[in-house]
């Protein structure tokens, strides 16, 4: 994954991980929630499409969110990851499928993805049994299950060496720390 770079004193590995996804399902909201740590209602649509940076442990975490552009899905090429995006509100396997496919399509082979299913609004300081229990039950925990299956039966999944999908929300930063985690690699074993 990614080059090595040394500065802020040490050697940091650089880990490139581009946020593609359905639209409005919110990639550039997690991407600035990722890396500042806030929440921007409607982010400037096409504006901005920079890379966001983020360090983590001795990783430097290089996030490029190009949502549903498909015209800047050639960014893919070139990431360590693919964190697709799908919004938990409006998930529907057949489109999905179909972008999914597409995304891949991109990704240097053996690459990793991370399912992100954004807008389980929970929140994230709440690790009480209930609320674990009120996210199990949520329509983001079914829309987990089912972009699971609908990935792993796409036609180019046997190019990807894991995926495993994540509930998150970038309006209260719920699943951020896990995600972000998987991101970098440091669960990327399941």
């Amino acid at each position: 994954m990614g080059n090595s770079q040394t500065g802020n004193g040490g050697n940091f590995k650089e880990v490139r991980v581009v946020l593609a996804g359905m639209p409005a399902a919110g990639a550039k909201s997690l991407a600035t929630r990722f890396t500042s740590n806030v929440w921007l209602e409607r982010p400037a649509p096409g504006a901005g499409w920079e890379p966001l940076a983020r360090p983590f442990e001795r990783i430097q975490l290089l996030l490029l969110p190009v949502g549903s552009s498909q015209g800047l899905w050639e960014h893919i090429t070139g990431a360590d990851v693919l964190a697709f995006v799908v919004d938990a509100d409006s998930f529907d396997e057949a489109p999905f499928g179909s972008s999914f496919n597409k995304a891949v399509s991109y990704l240097p082979e053996g690459a990793p993805v991370i399912l992100l299913v954004n807008k389980v609004d929970a929140d994230p300081e709440d690790d009480s049994k209930e609320a674990r229990i009120a996210v199990a039950s949520s329509p983001g925990a079914d829309v987990q299950a089912r972009c699971s299956a609908a990935a792993a039966s796409c036609t180019v999944a046997s190019t990807v060496r894991q995926c495993k999908a994540y509930l998150v929300s970038a309006k209260t930063g719920f699943g951020s720390e896990e995600a972000i985690r998987a991101m970098c690699g440091v669960r990327l074993i399941f």
